[in-house]
């Protein structure tokens, strides 16, 4: 079994007592907040196969100016080009326990690709819409909202960290091909092709 890992660090705003990511982000209360997100494919054929195409991560949650880490190498699930209802839409998500004010809290994270121009391949593949649940899933109460983001130097930084997980060195950088050219195929089959990944 072989797989393939890499590293996001993600930042942005957030506001406790809204529901939006949006209206979250700006909300002149909002707090700086980072996700320091590492992805976690074991079995990058199982993935491939999986029709939602989930892998795990471990992160780091941080909100500085509140003086707290919200959760430490804590372990989610990462989702790729995974279906939904909408005929033209994937989501890339993120799903992260954190614990807020000492009690336990669900991030869910999604970045939107959509069927629509090339222009918005930019801002969809780096922007993650996030809620705060309450609770230990995402079936609890949104009690915040907010965005954050990959820049670019993010994005180069994040391609730098990519490695193939084998015993076998020519293993791990046909994984690494393997994984580059899947996302690469959605994307173009997305923006270019316009059919859904």
């Amino acid at each position: 079994m072989s797989g393939v890992t890499f590293r996001e660090v993600m930042t942005g705003q957030l506001t406790l007592g809204t529901t939006d990511p949006r209206a979250g982000y700006q909300n002149p209360n909002s707090v700086g907040f980072v996700v320091d997100a590492t992805i976690e494919i074991p079995d990058l054929s199982a993935f491939l196969d999986d029709p939602n195409h989930r892998g795990g991560l471990r992160a780091d949650v941080d909100v500085p100016r509140w003086g707290e880490q919200c959760g430490s190498r804590i372990r989610g699930t990462f989702g790729l080009f995974t279906p939904t209802e909408h005929a033209r839409t994937t989501h890339m998500i993120y799903e992260l326990p954190v614990t807020v004010d000492g009690r336990p809290h669900w991030i869910v994270g999604v970045k939107q690709i959509r069927v629509e121009a090339i222009w918005r391949l930019w801002p969809a593949t780096t922007t993650l819409y996030t809620t705060v649940h309450e609770g230990q899933d995402s079936s609890g109460t949104i009690v915040g909202a907010g965005i954050v983001r990959l820049n670019l130097p993010g994005v180069l930084a994040m391609l730098a960290t990519m490695r193939g997980t084998s015993a076998r060195w020519h293993a791990r950088a046909w994984n690494v091909l393997r994984f580059l050219t899947f996302f690469t195929t959605g994307l173009v089959s997305t923006y270019l092709l316009r059919r859904r990944a």
